[in-house]
């Protein structure tokens, strides 16, 4: 890539900040500006020579890494459209079932959305909601009305926790680390998925795709699992 040169300073380094960059790059003999410094580390990272794994920690990829996406049914698409078009200051997220077909052995076939919202709008929301998708809406159903109401392509209306990851490009985009969290921490989901597919769903993860270990256990102490996934990690030799 065009901007590789300013990362021969950084080569067998297998973290660094932006301090530890910029004097890298200045050992290397680039006069950079702090301006043309921040503009070009904001380059590198667009072009994918480098990635930011949380706040100030950066590494060069391996060729395996990279960012997780995931292309979204057009029915949570479209649920996320009336979404921004009814409410269009509310922070909310849409995780949908088949995103877990990246990661499990036995393939899920029907998909059901999650829709993740601030806990005092979950009643006008599902208002909005059930007018367009009619006996297909449940509201923070327990685990038996789940499945006494389950249907294919089914929503789900859930409490947004905060501390939450948002998505990095679109914000209504169900982070990896989400994902990760609530398997542990959703009931729902975790009906839906067997445990014996958890530890290949988290090596798969964390040797697939660029986690952010801070903002995964922050969200995850938020829902009181911290320990749980932290203990989990360590029984099954998850390296990090």
């Amino acid at each position: 890539m065009a901007d590789s040169k300013y990362l021969n300073g950084l080569k067998g380094k297998e973290k660094f900040s932006r301090k530890e960059m910029l004097e890298s790059f200045r050992r290397e003999g680039y006069s950079l500006s702090d301006a043309s410094f921040y503009k070009t580390l904001e380059g590198l990272v667009h072009n994918g020579n480098i990635i930011r794994e949380s706040r100030d920690v950066y590494f060069v990829p391996d060729g395996r890494t990279a960012d997780y996406t995931h292309t979204y049914s057009e029915l949570a698409k479209e649920v996320a459209n009336i979404m921004t078009e009814q409410y269009p200051y509310l922070t909310y997220s849409v995780f949908e079932l088949v995103q877990l077909n990246d990661f499990v052995n036995h393939q899920i076939a029907h998909n059901v959305i999650y829709l993740s919202v601030e806990a005092d709008i979950t009643g006008f929301v599902f208002d909005t909601l059930k007018e367009y998708y009619p006996g297909k809406v449940l509201i923070n159903p327990t685990v038996e009305l789940y499945h006494q109401y389950w249907s294919d392509n089914m929503i789900v209306i859930v409490k947004l926790t905060t501390e939450a990851p948002k998505g990095k490009e679109i914000v209504w985009h169900a982070r990896l680390e989400k994902i990760l969290v609530d398997l542990f921490a959703e009931p729902l989901i975790m009906e839906s998925v067997s445990e014996s597919e958890y530890p290949a769903i988290y090596k798969d993860a964390f040797t697939r795709y660029v986690i952010d270990k801070k903002a995964l256990f922050r969200y995850a102490n938020r829902r009181k699992v911290d320990k749980k996934i932290s203990e989990f990690i360590r029984e099954n030799d998850i390296k990090l």
